[in-house]
C-alpha cells in the first residue's frame, strides 16, 4: 500500500514537508538578518539584528529538524 492511499499517512507526509520548507525559509531569513549586522551603523541596531537572527534561526532550525525527522519516520514506517 502506498503512503498516499492512507489519509493519515498523507497528512503526516504533508506536515513534514511543510515543516521542512518553512524551517529552511526561516533559516535563510535568519542568515539574511545576521548578515545585516555588518551593514548596521548603531550598536543597538547590531544587537537587535543579532537577537532577531538568533531567535528566528533557532525556531527555523527546530522546525527544519522536526520536519526531517517526521518525514524520515513516515518513510521508514510505511
Amino acid at each position: 500500500m502506498a503512503a498516499t492511499e492512507n489519509p493519515d499517512d498523507t497528512k503526516t507526509l504533508h506536515d513534514s514537508q511543510m515543516y521542512t520548507a518553512l524551517g529552511a525559509f526561516l533559516l535563510f531569513f535568519a542568515l539574511v538578518v545576521l548578515v545585516a549586522i555588518f551593514f548596521t551603523d548603531t550598536g543597538i541596531g547590531k544587537l537587535t539584528n543579532l537577537g532577531a537572527g538568533v531567535v528566528i534561526g533557532g525556531i527555523g532550525g527546530v522546525m527544519f529538524l522536526h520536519g526531517l525527522r517526521a518525514g524520515r519516520k513516515r518513510r521508514v514506517g510505511s
